[in-house]
Order: C-alpha cells, then sequence, then structure tokens
C-alpha cells in the first residue's frame, strides 16, 4: 500500500465542514468506533451515506485537501482506493448530555447517518419512546440499555408525567420520530408537555431527506437516490422542467415533497398528490412509499 494522506497543524472544526463532507467523517468514525474498520472504499461510502458519486468525490476532495482523512492505494485490490479518518485533525464538540427531553428525527433513518449528538443523546436516556415509521435497527445502532416503548398508544397525560419525574431527577428522555410522517401524531403530545413547563425540550436531527433533497438539486446531477427501512422506501428524483414524475404508484404513496429551485431561491412544499405537476423550474421531488409485500402487477 502507498499512502497519499497529509498531516496539518491545527484541527478543522466539524461543523465548518461540508454538509457532504460532514455526513462522510460521521461515517468514517461509525465505521471506526463500531464497526472497527479503519478502512472503507468509494463503494462504501457511497453505498452507506446515500451519497451520489459525484457528492462523495467533492467532500473527498475536501477532506483530503484539508488533511483529515488518509488515502491509501491498495494495488493488491486492483489498485483502488481506501479512505481512512485522521481523527487529530479534526474536532468534534463533545457536548454533555444534559437532562431534559429530546425529540430525534431520523431524517433518512440509517444508522450510519446518525449524528453523534443523536447517538449520544438516545444511548444517555433513560426511556426511549418511538414511532412506527422508526426503523428498530437505528436505535439498536446505539447499543442503548435504555426502556424502549412505542408513542402510538401512550397517553399524553401518561407521557408528561412520566417526562416530569425523569427530568426532575436528572434524567433525559428521547422521542424518535420522523418529522416529514409523524409529526401529526407528535403534535398532540408537544402541546401538552409545552403547557406543563416541562423543560428543556431539545430537537435533534439525524441527516433529512429534505437536505439530501436541496444537495441533489444544487449539484445538478440526474442520480435518483433510494433508501429502504423496514417497509418504508424513500426516493430523491430529480425532475426537468417541463417533465412529469415517473415510475410511481401512486397506491403506495406516503408522502410527497417537493424542492424547486427559482432563480436564486429554493422553495419546498408538501404535495397531496403528483398529478399535473409540470413546471418550468428544476426540482426534486422527495417520496415516500410503502414497500408492498407482494410485488404490484
Amino acid at each position: 500500500m502507498t499512502s497519499e494522506g497529509r498531516r496539518i497543524d491545527l484541527p478543522h472544526k466539524f461543523m465548518e465542514l461540508s454538509p457532504s463532507a460532514r455526513i462522510i467523517t460521521s461515517y468514517l468514525q461509525f465505521e471506526n468506533m463500531i464497526n472497527g474498520k479503519e478502512y472503507v472504499t468509494f463503494n462504501d461510502i457511497v453505498e452507506n451515506t446515500g451519497l451520489s458519486q459525484r457528492a462523495v468525490r467533492g467532500a473527498l476532495s475536501e477532506l483530503k485537501a484539508k488533511g483529515i482523512i488518509e488515502v491509501i492505494l491498495d494495488v493488491s485490490r486492483g489498485r483502488r482506493y481506501l479512505y481512512k479518518l485522521i481523527p487529530s485533525n479534526i474536532t468534534i464538540v463533545e457536548e454533555q448530555v444534559e437532562s431534559g427531553l429530546y425529540l430525534v428525527d431520523v431524517g433518512v433513518g440509517l444508522p450510519s447517518m446518525m449524528s453523534f449528538r443523536v447517538y449520544r443523546a438516545i444511548r444517555a436516556s433513560a426511556i426511549v419512546y418511538y414511532t412506527s415509521h422508526v426503523p428498530q435497527s437505528f436505535l439498536e445502532y446505539t447499543k442503548c440499555t435504555c426502556a424502549s416503548l412505542p408513542l402510538e398508544g401512550t397517553k399524553p397525560e401518561q407521557l408528561v408525567l412520566l417526562i416530569g419525574k425523569v427530568v426532575s431527577s436528572g434524567g433525559s428522555i428521547a422521542i424518535v420520530y420522523d418529522q416529514l410522517l409523524d409529526w401529526e401524531l407528535l403534535e398532540q403530545y408537544i402541546k401538552l408537555i409545552k403547557e406543563s413547563g416541562i423543560g428543556p425540550i431539545k430537537p435533534l436531527s439525524s441527516v433529512s431527506p429534505l437536505t439530501l433533497g436541496i444537495q441533489l438539486l444544487m449539484s445538478g446531477s440526474n442520480e435518483t437516490l433510494a433508501f429502504k427501512r423496514g417497509n418504508i422506501s424513500i426516493r430523491l428524483i430529480r425532475v426537468n422542467p417541463n417533465d412529469e414524475v415517473k415510475n410511481v404508484n401512486k397506491s403506495l404513496l406516503l408522502k410527497v415533497f417537493e424542492i424547486r429551485r427559482i432563480n436564486e431561491l429554493i422553495e419546498i412544499r408538501q404535495l397531496s398528490n403528483l398529478d399535473n405537476l409540470s413546471s418550468d423550474y428544476e426540482r426534486v421531488m422527495v417520496i415516500y412509499e410503502v414497500v408492498p409485500k407482494y410485488p404490484v402487477g
């Protein structure tokens, strides 16, 4: 193997990196800490982060230029490149998990795209409530020893009482949900929690499909990003001006969001359906669908 890595004098700050570079940095850290993998391949990064190949190439170039990753040419495996994080050259602020209620949006829902703040908040919680749209793999990835309970079916008054007891004793509780699918469900709980005066309420989020959609729109790439978690699939499809959205089974739709660029502005809106959506603007559609148990004929 030959190394192309270089060292720098001062560490870079994590939040000063581009969004794609932060995703890849978090992924490299998780692979090393959780799975014990020191090096990963380009394909590993693409498959496990959901980023487009173009976005990954750009982010890797950024990380390499800043000395945050080491690049290894592995001639024993067809001259492929391997990538390794240099922890001494990146500073991630390790915030202490304080007492309170944490509202955790799973975003795409892939464990490899979980932020460290989300990871620590779930692990530190005494109790984790979750909705039916949260994949169990997301919770299991944290190796949390907390009690895990479904949010659906829990009475708001019961939840408020329990949160009050845990927070007053210096502990924390997390509610893990999908913000784009579960907000109507969560709203009734949040309203009562705020009225009760329990605090603080701390929102946290993993990588959102909307964030990836904006990146896809701005990149100019025609790639389609797809993620599957349990019985839900999330697709990000770039649609050119005046084109219609294709290859969508309307009977399987859960929710649809449109991200479009109007001059220099980015507009995001939720759509009720995919009918008559021809537009003069560049767009990315974020489509939530149910994965059928059996092939749909």
